[in-house]
């Protein structure tokens, strides 16, 4: 019986040994050009819009348009969802890829990309920008200082000294997030975009994360040519550049304007704490009629009536009558 067992295993080895392997798959395309790229991304918007609409309509007949409006950003994920979910996580190329001729690859396999890493793709490319979105709508609706608050800080200075803290804490996350979104579309993007027009790789920060290119898969002409976008590239760094210079000077012109600047701010601080513990009709009469904001430099007219010193006089440069 044992001789028999190891006949059998010894017959199944030279039977795998004998088998011919299947060669791996070696993708020896070249890498897609910038043009082909960018021209393949523009296809898709184009058509993710068009699912988009076909999705909101849906969502609008069986909903009503008050409840589609209320949550439009989320129809529009789940559109994209099903626009990549049935293209690139199901393994197929995407619209835009198939009318440009190429194809995504692993970067660090030179294979095609496995399912986790589509996966991954996706939720870098849709699920987490939305969830930035809405983490900063949130964070920024959370820190906002309300007048409610800051009537409720008029009405009780003494006793809030550990609330105090987690105030100027609010305001300064209030203060940072508009920034951080600038620095990070103005610069980070732009030096991403400049790496790309450069190198031809990563279009998306998305896919620079995964690791994931693009080949192109048709054969060119005789006549036609590859072309890159390496000047864009120079153009947008010259431009960070200047930015970065402008920037500078702005900084150095704020810390000689610093002393003015707090000036203006106590001064917006007693034009609002002058109204605290007003009712909304004096809070109203207190108010320059032209421009629906408290006055400043209240100046009045023979016929009784309080303006603002510059909207009376702007006024006044317009029409002779009160």
């Amino acid at each position: 019986m044992p001789n028999s067992e190891e006949a059998t295993s010894t017959t199944a080895a030279l039977i795998e040994l004998n088998r011919p392997k299947i060669p791996k798959f070696n993708i020896s395309f070249p890498y897609a050009a910038q043009p082909d790229i960018i021209r393949a991304n523009q296809k898709d918007v184009y058509y993710q819009r068009v699912l988009e609409e076909q999705v909101t309509n849906v969502f609008r007949t069986f909903f009503g348009t008050r409840i589609q409006h209320q949550y439009q950003k989320e129809v529009n994920v789940i559109s994209d969802l099903f626009y990549f979910g049935l293209t690139t996580l199901l393994g197929t190329q995407t619209l835009g890829e198939e009318y440009c001729d190429i194809m995504q690859t692993s970067e660090s396999s030179k294979q095609f990309p496995s399912t986790s890493k589509r996966a991954t793709l996706i939720f870098w490319h849709v699920i987490l920008p939305y969830l930035y979105t809405r983490g900063i709508s949130e964070l920024r609706k959370r820190t906002k200082p309300s007048r409610k608050k800051l009537l409720q800080k008029g009405k009780q200075l003494e006793d809030n000294s550990s609330n105090d803290s987690n105030t100027k804490y609010f305001d300064l996350i209030y203060k940072l997030l508009p920034k951080l979104q600038t620095f990070l579309k103005n610069h980070v993007h732009a030096i991403h975009l400049a790496i790309f027009y450069f190198y031809g790789a990563y279009y998306s920060l998305s896919k620079r994360v995964t690791g994931i290119r693009y080949i192109f898969t048709r054969q060119l002409g005789p006549h036609e040519q590859r072309l890159g976008y390496e000047i864009l590239g120079f153009l947008l760094v010259v431009q960070f550049i200047i930015q970065a210079n402008l920037y500078r000077r702005t900084l150095d012109d704020g810390v000689s304007n610093k002393d003015d600047d707090d000036n203006s701010e106590d001064e917006a601080d007693l034009s609002f704490t002058s109204t605290l513990g007003l009712t909304p009709q004096e809070i109203a009469a207190r108010k320059c009629t032209l421009c629906l904001s408290p006055r400043k430099n209240t100046t009045a007219t023979p016929c009784g009536h309080l303006f603002c010193w510059t909207c009376i006089i702007e006024w006044c440069n317009n029409k002779t009558i009160c």
